[in-house]
């Protein structure tokens, strides 16, 4: 039984330990959850956007017209002023006579000193023109002259070539008698044979008058030593002797008989001189006919040669002279003076009054009394009979919803105008802006008036449109968004913040249409929140 009460009293504090520890938690969910930002959400829409453009502008002059004065004149009187309705009959300002006399005094001076200069320059280019003209004809003279010399030179070399051409040519007609070779060298080879056979012959002779004077003195010299006649070697020599005398004889026989019928050695001096003397006289004539060459050649060179400079300096002095355009300059200058000169005695005429051509009201003035007139208009006025302009300027944002063609309300004073835009361009001033142009139609608006300008736009339809509170812009440009994610905490399942980066289509001053694929229309998006947010920050719902 005590155990039992034991156990008893432990499952009690058990239950009662349980039960603080749940209140403990609640108690540290609430402390919890009172420190969480709230929040509240939205989801995405699919709608179009509506763009309202408002602009501010001011009505002008449609068309301008300005008063024109010769500039320069001195102004002695200024009627006019900016904002005065002016007519035909207004007198705007009024011209120095003083200055405007004195003026035309020295536009005559000028105009007298210029003539005379123009009359000199007249005078001398005619001067010029008659010397331009000598030149030429002296230099025609001077190549003519030149020519009909060279010409002569070549003349005389050609009739000198010709006749060292002639020369030579009857020279070849004539050629000194020359016995052909062939014929010199029979008559050598003859000539040679015969004078061989007498050198062989007058050896035989001489040989054999030795062999009889020998035999002979045999003979003697056997007698003188008493030798008998009937001895053998006396007859022997005796027989030698008989047979010397024979061969002796014979060998006379055939030298007589050789030399009877001689053969003269040939002899070609006389004829090799007169062919030397013609050879010596047809080289010169070719060398007197390529010294003619060359004298022909020298004298057609130096024609050229001649010509040439003669023709340059011919047609230097046909050559137009430098260009001067003084003389019409000046011409020029004298004409546009005449015209200054006569409006400045129209202004005369007129006693130095300026009045408008038509009414209007005077926009700009641009002379001032005892100034010189400037360039350009000296005042402008308005065309009161012209419609007005409104004009406005449009920031880059706004330019995208406006562009010419497009209707708009026109809010002056107390009216309101349906309207065209018909003119919208990049403002010179600054890049950023862009200027707009109303025409507004007859009666409509007066000059100076401001105005009001609205149009609105609506886009196509946009799947993703999101509140313009849920779009963030972080320091590098990016948009981004805050959707609400349920995740696991110490405390059971909690509700998260997470950044969700997201492409902008467009936006106006409610909703910004984002790309879709990032969320869908399910997506819960942060619209607002009692403290900062940033990626991963744990909230809960606004009570």
């Amino acid at each position: 039984m005590e155990l039992w009460k034991k156990q008893k009293k432990i499952g009690i504090a058990f239950c009662i330990f349980l039960s603080l520890m749940f209140l403990c938690t609640l108690i540290s969910r609430a402390v919890y959850a009172s420190k969480l930002p709230q929040i509240t959400t939205k989801k995405p829409e699919r709608t179009a956007l509506m763009h309202r453009v408002e602009a501010e502008g001011i009505v002008q002059q449609g068309m301008e017209y300005a008063v024109n004065a010769l500039s320069g004149l001195r102004c002695r009187t200024v009627h006019a002023h900016i904002g005065d309705r002016v007519t035909t009959e207004t007198l705007l300002f009024e011209i120095d006579m003083e200055d405007l006399e004195e003026q035309i005094r020295d536009q005559e001076m000028t105009i007298q000193k210029l003539t005379l200069t123009i009359q000199e320059q007249e005078q001398n280019k005619s001067l010029a023109a008659g010397e331009k003209k000598t030149e030429q004809n002296r230099a025609k003279e001077d190549y003519d002259r030149a020519a009909e010399s060279a010409q002569d030179n070549v003349d005389r070399a050609k009739e000198d070539l010709k006749s060292a051409q002639d020369a030579l040519e009857n020279l070849k007609q004539s050629p000194a008698a020359a016995t052909p070779e062939e014929e010199r060298e029979k008559a050598w080879a003859e000539y040679n044979v015969w004078a061989a056979k007498e050198q062989e012959l007058q050896g035989n002779l001489k040989k054999a008058q030795a062999e009889k004077e020998n035999a002979d003195k045999k003979v003697k010299d056997l007698e003188a030593a008493g030798a008998s006649a009937d001895s053998k070697e006396l007859e022997e020599a005796k027989a030698s002797l008989e047979e010397a005398k024979k061969n002796l004889e014979k060998a006379e026989e055939e030298y007589n008989n050789h030399t009877s019928t001689p053969v003269n050695k040939p002899d070609y001096s006389s004829e090799d001189a007169e062919k030397a003397a013609w050879e010596e006289k047809k080289s010169s004539l070719e060398g007197s006919i390529g010294a003619a060459e060359r004298s022909l050649s020298d004298a057609r060179k130096s024609r050229d040669d001649t010509l040439l400079d003669a023709k340059r300096r011919l047609d230097d002095s046909g050559k137009a002279s430098a260009a001067d355009n003084s003389l019409a300059i000046n011409r020029l200058e004298l004409s546009v003076l005449k015209e200054k000169l006569e409006k400045y005695q129209e202004v005369l005429r007129t006693g130095g009054r300026i009045y408008p051509e038509s009414d209007g009201i005077v926009t700009r003035i641009q002379v001032s009394p005892g100034e010189r007139i400037p360039d350009g208009a000296a005042i402008v006025y308005a065309d009161l009979e012209s419609p007005l302009e409104f004009h406005l300027t449009l920031t880059k944002d706004q330019k995208k919803y406006v562009n010419q063609g497009d209707t708009a309300t026109l809010s002056l004073g107390k009216s309101k105008e349906s309207v065209t835009v018909d003119y919208v361009a990049a403002s010179e001033a600054s890049p950023e802006l862009f200027e707009a142009i109303i025409f507004l139609p007859q009666g409509v608006g007066t000059l100076g008036q401001s105005g009001l300008f609205t149009t609105e736009t609506q886009t196509d339809v946009f799947n993703c449109c999101i509140p313009l509170e849920a779009l963030y812009t972080d320091q590098n440009g990016r948009n981004y968004i805050y959707t609400l994610k349920e995740k696991s905490g110490i405390l059971g399942p909690e509700l998260a913040a997470e950044i969700v980066y997201v492409n902008v289509l467009d936006q106006n001053d409610k909703y910004a249409a984002i790309e879709e694929g990032v969320i869908d229309s399910e997506t819960e998006l942060i619209v607002s929140t009692t403290e900062p947010l940033s990626d991963r920050t744990i909230v809960r719902y606004k009570e």
